[in-house]
């Protein structure tokens, strides 16, 4: 299985980009200079995710206008993942609605048969996944280099000078 490549940005986040090896015509998409509001058919645990990830990627550099659909699927995996945790870890008693943790709910039962355990392990798999292609998994997050400062603005005529 052949490695998956490395988006330019996230290679000049961790200080292994080097121009030799750089695609000649890479798309260059915008950046955003502000997170736009997260889509309304999102569930309330993915537009609280939209709110945080938009913000961190959008001060990082790495957030464009191609990306929000990404974006989007990844905040809806997450809050599909939570709606369906939710519903597995509550219970209707006669007393009112009751927290439970999942072994409880899988007492006696096969994982492999009950819908709703499939449906989130599926939808937590998705929302990994798509976790690497933002360089937000611990995994991926180690390999980056973010420098604490912002980089100072360089003055087009003080590099002309400096040139060599």
């Amino acid at each position: 299985m052949p490695k998956p490549r490395v988006p330019t940005q996230i290679k000049v986040i961790r200080g292994t980009f080097r121009r030799n090896e750089a695609p000649a015509n890479e798309p260059q998409p915008d950046l955003l200079k502000a997170a736009p509001k997260p889509p309304a058919h999102l569930n309330k645990w993915a537009k609280r995710m939209w709110k945080d990830i938009a913000g961190k990627l959008l001060a990082l550099g790495m957030l464009t206008d191609i990306d929000l659909y990404t974006l989007e699927v990844l905040c809806e995996q997450y809050g599909i993942y939570r709606e369906l945790k939710d519903a597995i870890t509550h219970r209707e008693t006669p007393a009112g609605r009751e927290k439970i943790s999942i072994a409880q709910y899988l007492a006696g039962q096969n994982s492999q048969t009950i819908p709703e355990y499939a449906a989130m392990r599926a939808a937590f798999e998705r929302y990994t996944a798509l976790l690497k292609e933002f360089g937000l998994s611990p995994a991926s997050r180690s390999r980056m280099d973010i420098p604490r400062e912002p980089p100072k603005a360089v003055d087009p005529m003080e590099e002309l000078l400096n040139a060599k």
